[in-house]
């Protein structure tokens, strides 16, 4: 198997954290002033403004993730992903969402992470998840 650039590699190790229940520490990858958005939501600027975003979601504590990396390609200082993003809360309740991620790297950070999904797919599981 080929040697990751350390682009690819930095991006392995994000989801790894996320999947290892490690949450702070994989937003600790990103650079202070990232911007992250959630095509076709608002964007959203800052670290401590994405990791709210995950909070406020219930990423860390009453939601688990398992973002599982399908495949994962590199062109310069960016990072695609293929993923499926599972989001299971403490019922066993399930959220499924294929996801398309593009991250760059830049200076040891991620300084971009969008992420491309369907929202009406997203917002029919989380309602029915509500009851």
């Amino acid at each position: 198997m080929p040697t990751d650039m350390p682009e690819a590699a930095l991006v392995r190790r994000f989801f790894d954290r996320i999947n290892a229940d490690r949450f702070d520490e994989a937003i600790d990858l990103l650079a202070e002033d990232v911007l992250y958005h959630n095509i076709p939501l608002p964007e959203i600027r800052g670290r401590e403004n994405a990791r709210r975003f995950h909070k406020d979601f219930g990423i860390g504590s009453r939601i688990r993730v398992e973002w599982r990396l399908l495949r994962l390609a590199q062109d310069g200082d960016t990072v695609l992903t293929e993923r499926f993003d599972l989001f299971t809360d403490a019922q066993g309740g399930r959220i499924a969402l294929p996801t398309m991620g593009s991250l760059r790297v830049v200076g040891g950070a991620i300084t971009e992470w969008r992420d491309y999904f369907d929202l009406a797919s997203f917002e029919t599981q989380a309602a029915a998840l509500q009851g």
